[in-house]
């Protein structure tokens, strides 16, 4: 497995690093999101990073201090608690302030999936490649076991950067999730937990704008904004889902669960069913119903 792992520490009084550099192994580099380099800074006088072109997706999250980074034209003003994600490609720059020099805690890092979910974050943060979580405590403590995993020179320790890349884009795409519900003045948690609770009611939808006391038009697209999917999409797959447990572990007729779930035709369940796992709601429960072997 080729592996370079190699920490490196400024003299030129620019700044205060530690920094790894790692070049995945071919099973990481083909299958895994793997780092590329992580490490902490601290800016001793301000300096100008710029970059573009390159094949990585970068994560920083400020300690402390004041800073700016410019992406695609775009300017953000950043200040400690901020984070910071940036597709590479994308010219991009950063920058200490002067009286206010900051410390941070990044990774580089890239993989089949990077990208994806680099656009997913996009696409929940308006936008916008800067967000401010709650706490950032989690995001440090993650990039502190990159770097130790770095020191590692085996697949397993490119397997586990793995889990923690993805621990770490999954916490970012959460709380850019939660910091729109609380900028929202709809509780979209709640919706979500009132349609959970009341999937099979054909008046749900209804019922969910009385008891918000908002039009089902704002409602969907609040929740649309917030989870990628509509209230009617997301209707339809929680019916669909509780309908292959009920076939799976209950001896109900296919009519019965069809009912039960919420589908009014019995052709739609059915058709749901071939269209999603390409198979009849009877072939499906003798495929996975236990009770039936």
């Amino acid at each position: 497995m080729s592996d370079i792992s190699t920490k490196l520490f400024s003299n030129q009084g620019i700044t205060s690093s530690t920094r790894f550099i790692h070049t995945p192994g071919e099973f990481a580099s083909s299958n895994l999101l793997y780092v590329q380099e992580v490490g902490t800074l601290r800016s001793l006088r301000p300096h100008k990073s710029s970059r573009e072109g390159l094949e990585s997706v970068l994560f920083m999250v400020i300690k402390s201090g004041e800073g700016a980074v410019r992406v695609s034209g775009r300017e953000y003003a950043l200040k400690e608690g901020d984070c910071v994600l940036i597709n590479c490609m994308n010219k991009y720059e950063h920058e200490s302030s002067e009286n206010n020099p900051w410390e941070l805690s990044w990774v580089h890092f890239f993989g089949k999936t990077a990208v994806n979910f680099y656009d997913l974050f996009l696409k929940e943060n308006d936008g916008a490649n800067v967000f401010t979580p709650s706490e950032t405590e989690s995001y440090v403590k993650m990039i502190e076991n990159l770097m130790a995993l770095c020191n590692d020179k085996n697949v397993m320790s490119e397997i586990y950067a793995n889990e923690t890349l993805t621990e770490l884009l999954t916490e970012v795409i959460s709380d850019v999730i939660k910091t729109n519900e609380s900028a929202s003045d709809i509780d979209l948690n709640a919706v979500r937990t009132f349609i959970n609770d009341n999937y099979a009611l054909r008046t749900v939808k209804e019922d969910i704008a009385e008891q918000f006391g908002k039009d089902i038009e704002s409602l969907n697209a609040a929740f649309e904004e917030a989870y990628g999917i509509c209230i009617d999409e997301y209707l339809k797959v929680r019916r669909f889902n509780v309908a292959k447990e009920m076939l799976r572990f209950t001896i109900e007729s296919e009519k019965q669960i069809a009912a039960e779930c919420g589908f009014e035709e019995y052709n739609d369940f059915i058709k749901m069913f071939v269209d999603s796992e390409g198979m009849t709601p009877e072939i499906y429960r003798s495929k996975w119903a236990q009770w039936i072997k």
